[in-house]
């Protein structure tokens, strides 16, 4: 079966790429996952004649009825054997309908969740997901590992700082700088981290208006 779906995530990964977005038919949130789910989509899968998806284009992408870790994220499809085809681009007043304008981001107000709260949680209400609109500060820190770019918000009245793992935002991101802009931000509730059993929220998308 094939899917069309609206980018709207392009987060790195363990050196590969988690990619989501929205069905273009159904308004479904969609996550495709290779593998287990854990590795993120390698290159060779995901590349469209040598190019990278990009942010608000819509692609075919071949997947199953199924997928892994659907406890913790109910958006996730197994991709099945086929290549990814580019079939159209957005605009951005397009995305407005599927914003999220009321309640908790992913659940709470922090940058994560416990992974029991989660499960607490009701299968019908579990998402690990979500398109807003808001306005950003975005800030970089120094970590073992590098550069980390941080988005600050508010959304509903409620104040969040969740890291930015959209791959080329990140990239481009200048070090010791700051920014601040209007924009559709995706994000993302990953699987849970196995040295404290949480699951953290990131900044997978960011498209600025």
């Amino acid at each position: 079966m094939r899917r069309k779906l609206i980018i709207l995530a392009n987060s790195r990964k363990m050196g590969n790429r988690c990619i989501a977005g929205i069905d273009a038919e159904t308004g479904e949130w969609v996550r495709p996952c290779f593998g287990t789910g854990e590795e993120g989509i390698p290159w060779a899968v995901r590349q469209i004649d040598g190019a990278e998806p990009l942010l608000l284009d819509i692609v075919s992408i071949p997947l199953a009825n199924h997928g892994p870790h659907r406890d913790i994220q109910p958006e996730n499809y197994a991709l099945t054997n086929g290549s990814w085809r580019w079939v159209d681009r957005v605009t951005i007043k397009r995305l407005a309908k599927y914003c999220q304008r009321r309640g908790l981001i992913l659940h709470n107000t922090d940058r994560r969740i416990p992974v029991g709260n989660l499960h607490n949680i009701p299968e019908s209400d579990r998402k690990s997901l979500c398109l807003i609109r808001a306005h950003v500060e975005f800030s970089t820190e120094g970590t073992y590992r590098g550069k980390r770019v941080n988005a600050t918000f508010m959304h509903a009245s409620h104040r969040y700082c969740i890291p930015v793992t959209d791959h080329e935002f990140e990239r481009q991101f200048p070090a010791y700088s700051t920014d601040e802009a209007d924009c559709l931000v995706c994000l993302s509730l990953g699987l849970p981290y196995e040295r404290d059993n949480y699951c953290y929220k990131f900044v997978a998308g960011v498209i600025k208006l």
